[in-house]
């Protein structure tokens, strides 16, 4: 069996790569200064790595690239001197100069992408690598140049405009809005008529506009030679590149300090010293003993996701004491007035708070967060701090089955955002505009097809989902692979942002969306019928939530049946059918678990009920949304919903529309999407969703609907991919078309089993 690996073999690998970088940018160097030897006369030396530490010397005192060369330079004379190192070091040098060979590996951050498979600490920072393709199309969509008031091909005035990376890592985000602004920058010339002058624009860009923070120094050397690689024969007299202190005995937070101030105190120097702070200059180090930040026009992050649950993993790399120290620091923090974040929905709330507090009126905020932020209830202070002072311009999400997410190390469901802030959020055309929502068939796989996917957006016009028809179709060749329609600010600002991004489709989304509304619409037909629907909140109430059962009760042991009923967890093998009866018994917990409160059996018991909706859904293989039981239970993954009057009725009909195409419509497009068809259901969202309102059913509806529940309860059906072909769920329809009076809906059970969140099944 093999042994994981330790986190000081990760330490070393880092190291490794940190030399074979400062390697690559050498072998550029010597390509473009006759003064600097190349990496192949360097490995005729008698003693290689003396070689490398002389010329690294060399060019700290006569070029400059400290960024680069000066951790290199201490790295390499504090190796040991032994055959083994001195075979590594050959061995990191022939790679080097076969990237360099290949210059293709030089346009693109490959340091970035090994350094972050690399790095021991990214399970517990939340450090996620952005995709170089993801970076670009964020990027170009970001800074088109028709949506800025900038005269692009103004240097002095392109030196003041700010773009900031709070959380800039390896610098991947910093390189695409380099790159997006130089497209600007010489397009305007062309158009202008002024020949351009890259030199002069990189300079500008590098000394003044782009400016970086983080806490992890190896990173900060990455996005400092990632930046330079892009003009290796233009030199800077600096980078606003900045290393902020984590943790410590002053309890250190990073850039989240600047929540509170203009500049940050810095107590650690970019290579580990405990002296005055530094930026990091190619001339050398800077000494201060703050890290500035200015007004930023853009501000461009992929934050830390570390959340505040399960374990409190908020900066979990660092010792417990510690960390709960830190913990406190940030609560204070969110406590300030106009603070809108929350630590539950994890550091990447806390970060989009602080790039708001630098953001100039007019600027824009470029982000990737979990798609979480669409429907999430942790993360409602961030939609309130952009429905209060933001006009949304973009959200893109993925439906690819083999790539949710925009990161390269995690298989999470993640979105990319364009958010314009407001020059006066009280105006009263303040934020009237549209939201463009691309929802992608094929996630993007390199840079073509992201320069694509950015030109078809940029130039094309989104049709409005509400009153429009068909989809802005965005192809590759002859293939589709992605849909785009536009949604009025104003339609979702107030609620959840999730329902335009929630399929693939945007047949299903008009379908979902008129649902909502009180009305059927079908593809081809338009609106055929209305249907009365009211919050699911407005006719019963939700139990208990999963941590108070288990605050409250353990699962009783034996075969005995005690006084508390549950149905417990959600096996798709087993749970075939709406009927279902109790399928485990509890006690309840005499003392509080360690680190919890006790629960009372008697505040929890009286809040279960006999209809259930899921809590969690895996969509690949289960079959149902909601069932029925004889008795009241609670359950550790089932929402209980209680009813008040005729509730044997109104359980049966609701049992029944939950699990129909229209219902499943109208709680999918509700979901939580954690990883792809991986979902959850909040209780908030839940109590606020619309359901069939059985309130107002006639009886002979009623009696309808009563009716094909008692007649269907007891039949299995088949997995929500293969609904289509379903005849349970096909007599469900029916019964909810004929009781509503409505037209057949069948082709949306068929376009819904064909979701890729659904069937795991690519569109394209």
């Amino acid at each position: 069996m093999t042994s994981p690996p330790r986190e000081d073999d990760s330490v070393a690998k880092i190291v490794g790569l940190t030399l074979a970088n400062a390697m690559v940018f050498h072998e550029v160097l010597a390509n473009n200064d006759s003064s600097i030897r190349h990496i192949r006369e360097l490995l005729e030396s008698a003693d290689v790595v003396s070689a490398f530490a002389d010329q690294w010397r060399y060019i700290l005192e006569h070029i400059n690239y400290h960024p680069i060369f000066n951790v290199a330079h201490r790295l390499v004379i504090a190796l040991p001197s032994n055959p083994d190192v001195d075979k590594a070091v050959h061995s990191l040098a022939r790679a080097a100069l076969d990237i360099v060979r290949q210059r293709a590996a030089l346009s693109h951050d490959l340091m970035g992408r090994i350094y972050h498979q690399l790095l021991a600490e990214a399970k517990y920072l939340g450090t996620y690598y952005t995709s170089i393709p993801a970076a670009t199309l964020l990027l170009k969509i970001a800074l088109a140049a028709k949506r800025w008031e900038v005269d692009w091909s103004n240097l002095p005035q392109l030196s003041t405009f700010g773009v900031g990376d709070l959380a800039c890592g390896t610098g991947t985000l910093l390189m695409a809005a380099a790159d997006a602004m130089t497209d600007n920058y010489t397009s305007s010339c062309a158009a202008r008529h002024r020949p351009p002058r890259l030199d002069l624009l990189s300079r500008t860009l590098m000394e003044d506009a782009l400016n970086g923070y983080d806490v992890l120094p190896s990173a900060l050397h990455l996005t400092a030679s990632t930046l330079a690689l892009r003009v290796p024969d233009v030199t800077f007299t600096r980078m606003r590149l900045w290393n902020l202190p984590l943790g410590g005995r002053h309890h250190r937070l990073g850039s989240i300090e600047f929540l509170t101030s203009m500049e940050v105190p810095i107590t650690a120097d970019l290579f580990g010293g405990r002296a005055a702070a530094d930026e990091i200059t190619p001339k050398g180090d800077v000494k201060q003993h703050y890290a500035p930040i200015r007004d930023l026009d853009l501000c461009v992050m992929n934050p830390p996701f570390t959340r505040s649950v399960g374990g409190n993993l908020l900066f979990g790399s660092l010792p417990e004491a510690e960390r709960r120290a830190m913990q406190k620091e940030l609560a204070k923090l969110l406590r300030i007035p106009r603070v809108l974040a929350s630590s539950t929905a994890g550091l990447g709330s806390v970060f989009v708070a602080t790039g708001d507090f630098h953001l100039k009126r007019g600027g824009r905020m470029a982000l990737v967060l979990p798609k979480a932020l669409l429907s999430g209830v942790a993360w409602q202070e961030t939609r309130r701090l952009f429905r209060m002072y933001y006009q949304l311009e973009y959200l893109v999400v993925s439906h690819d089955p083999e790539r949710w997410n925009f990161s390269e190390n995690t298989d999470l469901s993640e979105v990319l955002l364009v958010a314009r802030k407001l020059e006066n959020p009280n105006g009263a055309h303040a934020a009237d505009g549209n939201v463009v929502c691309v929802n992608l068939w094929k996630n993007l796989r390199n840079i073509v097809e992201a320069l694509t996917i950015a030109r078809g957006l940029n130039i094309g016009e989104p049709p409005d989902v509400e009153r429009g028809q068909g989809a802005l179709e965005v192809t590759l060749g002859d293939v589709k692979v992605a849909e785009a329609v536009s949604v009025p600010w104003t339609s979702i600002r107030e609620g959840l942002w999730m329902w335009p991004c929630a399929f693939a489709q945007s047949d299903l989304v008009r379908a979902a969306r008129s649902l909502t509304q009180g009305s059927l619409w079908l593809p081809g037909s338009g609106v055929v019928g209305a249907v009365q629907l009211c919050p699911l909140g407005d006719m019963g109430t939700l139990g208990p939530d999963v941590r108070d059962i288990h605050d409250g009760f353990r699962l009783a042991t034996g075969k005995a049946k005690t006084a508390y009923p549950a149905f417990w967890s959600h096996d798709a093998s087993k749970v075939l059918t709406l009927a279902q009866s109790p399928n485990r018994y509890l006690s309840p917990l005499a003392r509080a678990s360690k680190g919890r409160p006790l629960r009372k059996a008697t505040d929890l018991w009286p809040r279960a009920g006999r209809l259930l909706i899921a809590e969690r859904t895996w969509l690949k293989t289960q079959r149902l949304a909601a069932i029925r039981l004889g008795e009241s239970v609670v359950s550790n993954v089932w929402w209980p919903v209680t009813l008040s009057h005729n509730a044997e009725e109104r359980e049966k009909a609701l049992a029944l529309w939950l699990n129909s195409t229209l219902g499943l419509l109208v709680l999918w497009s509700h979901r939580e999407e954690t990883r792809g068809a991986w979902i959850k259901f909040k209780k908030p969202v839940l109590s606020a969703m619309p359901v069939l309102d059985v309130t107002a059913l006639a009886p002979a509806q009623k009696g309808e609907l009563v009716s094909a529940y008692d007649r269907l309860c007891q039949q299995p059906l088949l997995p929500f991919p293969e609904m289509a072909n379903d005849p349970v769920r096909a007599e469900i329809d029916a019964a909810i078309a004929k009781a509503l009076n409505l037209p057949d809906f069948s082709v949306l059970r068929k376009l819904l089993a064909q979701e890729p969140v659904v069937c795991l099944m690519p569109l394209y």
